[in-house]
């Protein structure tokens, strides 16, 4: 067992005493408005649009946040203990949600947003087989089967809000419909020859097979930055891959740090671009602090770069 899995069950385990000692005051609000808890901070905007004021939204990874490394902490099972629904992404990113569901007590539903998505898999070093990319909001059409998996899972806990939920997905959707036909369009100015794509980590294979993308590598040939370190013959290999593919620019994350890929750039004589919005939405207030914002922020910066 990893020391970080150790963390979790012990964090876990003190929740549940915590728990314990409060009684009432932690116990599911009784109030019509139920708390449902988003895993990420895309799926907490989502649920903010969709639910609306009937729904109240409480998400676990914040912002500028890693869902792949995420580290729950007691307040995050009071949370989830205090709610009526988890809403997780699913696809292999949130390894640590059930354990930490099951450890806060009570019933609830998870509800899985990905389901039934055509998902992709992606060849990994390090998984035989390959693993299932879970970075679906890097396709706004994958996102609109997200939305009405959202609006089911909130319907079953607020059937009195069908109609709304209902209405709210379907004018989200159409607004996901011209945020992709943005991306096609604004995406178009770059020549099919510079169309290639070197990330921190593998995030963007639904973005590259939506626009017409080469996925050349990434810094960490794998979907989750949880994977082993990039050895210095990896690195070497890639800064080989960039020079023959003619990579104009490689992307660091804006929520992680971009040492990796500075070292990369430079070995690879590359621009360098260091806040392409990954696994996080931005801060509050920010150009990403929406899901609609964070997409269209990290095309314009992918175009910007590219063309």
């Amino acid at each position: 067992m990893s020391y970080a899995r150790i963390t979790r069950a012990a964090l876990t385990a003190l929740a549940l005493l915590a728990l314990s000692a409060c009684g009432a005051s932690t116990a599911a609000p009784t109030a019509a408005k139920p708390t449902v808890v988003a895993t990420t901070t895309q799926l907490e905007d989502v649920l903010a649009v969709i639910g609306g004021e009937r729904i109240a939204v409480v998400g676990l990874v914040p912002r500028n946040g890693d869902p792949h490394e995420f580290e729950p902490t007691p307040e995050h099972a009071k949370q989830i203990a205090a709610s009526q629904a988890v809403f997780k992404n699913g696809a292999g990113l949130e390894g640590w949600i059930d354990e930490l569901v099951a450890n806060a007590g009570g019933e609830r539903p998870i509800f899985d947003t990905t389901k039934g998505l055509a998902l992709s898999t992606i060849g990994s070093a390090f998984e035989e087989g390959g693993e299932t990319d879970p970075h679906v909001w890097f396709d706004p059409t994958l996102m609109q089967g997200v939305v009405d998996n959202v609006a089911a899972g909130l319907r079953q806990i607020d059937p009195g809000g069908a109609a709304t939920f209902d209405a709210n997905a379907a004018a989200y959707k159409q607004q996901l419909a011209e945020l992709d036909a943005y991306a096609k369009q604004t995406l178009a100015s770059i020549p099919a020859e510079r169309r290639k794509l070197v990330t921190a980590h593998d995030a963007m294979g639904y973005f590259a097979k939506r626009y017409g993308f080469e996925v050349v590598g990434a810094v960490i040939p794998s979907v989750s930055t949880e994977a082993a370190d990039t050895s210095a013959k990896q690195l070497a290999e890639l800064v080989e891959k960039i020079k023959a593919a003619g990579v104009p620019a490689v992307f660091a994350e804006a929520s992680n740090n971009p040492k990796f890929v500075e070292q990369l750039g430079a070995e690879a004589g590359v621009k360098v671009v260091e806040d392409l919005y990954v696994d996080s939405l931005g801060a509050k207030g920010s150009e990403a602090d929406t899901y609609l914002k964070f997409f269209r922020a990290d095309v314009d910066k992918i175009t910007a770069a590219l063309k």
